[in-house]
C-alpha cells in the first residue's frame, strides 16, 4: 500500500462500520466535514472510490469492501498482539476466550473451568458458542484464543494445530415409560427420533452410520442443545441421541434409560484447536494445567 496516513485509515474504518459520516464524526469527536475531507483525501491517495454516496446514505464500493476486510484483519491482529504482550507480563490476570459448543462445555469443559478458576480466580473465562465453521473463522480472526470441538474439523486453513484430547461415548436414550423393544438401527428408525441439529458433528456421525446401513431417518425434533433433547426424552416425546455421560444421573434415578442396540455407535472425538503463534500465556497455562500435563 502507498504511504497512507494512518489516521485516514482509522477514520475510513469508523465510517465503514457506521455507514454514516455523521455517526462516525460523533464517535471520533471531529466535525463531519473533517471526516468527509479525510475520506476524500484517502480516495485520492489510493486512486479508488471507497464509498457510493447518495441522499439516502453511503455504501462501500468493491474497493472499499477490500480495504475494510484488510483493515479489520489488521485490527484483529493488533488486538491479538496486545493481548499476547499483556499476558507476558502477568499470567495471573487477564482473560481467556474459548470457542466451544454447549454440549462440550457440559460433558467435558465445565469441570476443567471450575478447577482452573479455583487456582486462578483473577483470570476471566469467556466462552463463545458457534458452529465449527464459525469457531474456526473466529480463531483465524483472533476473536478466540483456542477452540475445543468435536471431529470432524474441516478447514481451508493450514496453520491450525488440531490435537485429539478426549473420546466420549454416545447413546440413544428413551423414557422409562417407553416400553417399545428397540435393539437395532431399524427399530430406531421407526421411533420418533430426537436428534442434534444437522450441522453438528455428533449428528453428522450418526447420520453416516444410518446411511452406511442403508437406513433412512426422519427425526421428529432437532435441537441445538443437548439439554432440550434430554428434556424431550424425559417427557416421553421420542428417542434421543446424546453423549452417554450426560444422562448417567438420570439413568441411575430410573427416569430415562439407555437404548442398547446391536450396532456399534460412533464415539465423539474432542479436539483442541489453536494457532501456535497466537497463544497467550494465559491460554498456554490453561492448556498445560487442564488439557495436558506438559502443555504445548
Amino acid at each position: 500500500m502507498k504511504d497512507v496516513n494512518l489516521n485516514s485509515l482509522k477514520i475510513f474504518l469508523e465510517v465503514a462500520n457506521c455507514k454514516s459520516f455523521l455517526e462516525a464524526s460523533n464517535k471520533l469527536f471531529i466535525t463531519q466535514p473533517a471526516v468527509s475531507r479525510s475520506v476524500s483525501n484517502l480516495e485520492q491517495e489510493l486512486g479508488v472510490t471507497l464509498f457510493y454516496r447518495a441522499n439516502k446514505g453511503i455504501n462501500l464500493t468493491p474497493a472499499g469492501e477490500v480495504l475494510l476486510s484488510y483493515l479489520n484483519e489488521c485490527k484483529n491482529l493488533l488486538d491479538s498482539c496486545d493481548r499476547v504482550l499483556e499476558s507476558m507480563n502477568d499470567s495471573e490476570n487477564g482473560e481467556i476466550v474459548i470457542g466451544v459448543q454447549s454440549h462440550i462445555v457440559r460433558n467435558y469443559l465445565m469441570s476443567k473451568m471450575k478447577h482452573f478458576r479455583q487456582n486462578h480466580p483473577k483470570i476471566k473465562i469467556i466462552l463463545i458458542d458457534l458452529s465449527t465453521v464459525d469457531l474456526i473463522e473466529y480463531l483465524e480472526k483472533r476473536k478466540v484464543d483456542l477452540v475445543i470441538d468435536s471431529s470432524p474439523i474441516e478447514s481451508i486453513y493450514n496453520n491450525l494445530v488440531i490435537e485429539p484430547i478426549k473420546t466420549l461415548e454416545t447413546s440413544f436414550i428413551k423414557s422409562v415409560n417407553n416400553k417399545n423393544k428397540i435393539t437395532t438401527l431399524e427399530d430406531l428408525a421407526n421411533e420418533g427420533l430426537i436428534l442434534p441439529i444437522a450441522r453438528s458433528s455428533i449428528r453428522k456421525n450418526i447420520n453416516n452410520l444410518f446411511k452406511e446401513k442403508g437406513i433412512a431417518i426422519d427425526p421428529i425434533l432437532e435441537y441445538g442443545t443437548e439439554e432440550l433433547i434430554i428434556e424431550s426424552v424425559r417427557r416421553n416425546m421420542g428417542v434421543g441421541y446424546v453423549v452417554k455421560d450426560a444422562v448417567e444421573y438420570l439413568v441411575e434415578d430410573k427416569i430415562i434409560e439407555y437404548v442398547n442396540v446391536e450396532e456399534q455407535l460412533p464415539t465423539m472425538e474432542i479436539n483442541l484447536v489453536y494457532i501456535s503463534n497466537y497463544l497467550t500465556n494465559v491460554s498456554k497455562r490453561f492448556i498445560k494445567e487442564e488439557i495436558y500435563e506438559d502443555g504445548v
